[in-house]
């Protein structure tokens, strides 16, 4: 299962010290963020896709109970746990949802009893997994070729047609259209580097250097050169180690 990640507001830098090292070290969390407010909470929790943000009450400025209220109004809100070093404050939380409280000071017991909370919380939220795209029908005269998908090179389109390259060398039309295949294969293993393409990442053998700062992807092992839209450029690196 992927890691929580996770932000951390608490106006006493040694605690947000002392918490991350305990949620880290149990290998189901990365600390994305730190913040000693309830602004910079916020922030935080706006700049990149957080799982839950544990938030102490008593902030200067604005306290962890108006991030939370805030953060309970966006539209994808993270799951919430306040810090506190009182216990009087479980109707508030409630009000905004939180998962739970942790009471200063809290140890090993306190982590483990919330992450088993968030756990539950975020599997609830998932989505059920769609499988991935296996298998493509290629037209060939009066019958369908069926393909497996590990042995695309890429695919193209080209004068409003859509055509699969494999790699034993073959080209096929098929009927699907790269945005539906787009959507439809797993993104791990293929790439819409261009308008008009999608690669298999697999099968690629080099990388050139393109105009205008673009790349050229050389293919496996065809040896075709696909281009990189300026657009697809900065996801390249999702791939390939630039």
């Amino acid at each position: 299962m992927n890691a929580l990640r996770v932000v951390i507001a608490d106006d006493e830098p040694i605690l947000c010290d002392e918490l991350k090292c305990l949620l880290e070290d149990t290998g189901e969390v990365q600390v994305v963020g730190i913040g000693h407010s309830g602004e910079e909470a916020l922030e935080l929790c706006g700049r990149s896709d957080v799982d839950a943000v544990f938030l102490d009450i008593q902030m200067p400025v604005m306290n962890g109970m108006e991030a939370a209220r805030i953060l309970s109004s966006r539209p994808h809100p993270p799951l919430i746990v306040f810090i506190t070093a009182f216990s009087n404050y479980a109707v508030e939380a409630f009000q905004v949802e939180a998962v739970d409280y942790i009471l200063k000071p809290f140890d090993e017991g306190d982590i483990d009893r919330v992450l088993k909370k968030l756990q539950q919380r975020r599997n609830k939220a998932l989505p059920p997994a769609r499988p991935f795209l296996k298998k493509i029908l290629a037209e060939t005269g009066d019958r369908l070729e069926v393909i497996d998908v590990k042995q695309v090179q890429y695919f193209q389109a080209e004068n409003r047609q859509i055509f699969v390259c494999t790699i034993g060398g073959k080209k096929y039309e098929i009927r699907n259209r790269l945005n539906e295949l787009e959507e439809a294969l797993d993104p791990a293993d293929f790439f819409r580097c261009h308008r008009n393409f999608i690669v298999n990442v697999n099968q690629i053998g080099q990388l050139a250097s393109w105009f205008n700062r673009g790349y050229l992807l050389i293919m496996n092992p065809s040896r075709d050169e696909i281009p990189v839209g300026r657009v697809y450029a900065a996801k390249l690196k999702n791939y390939l180690p630039l």
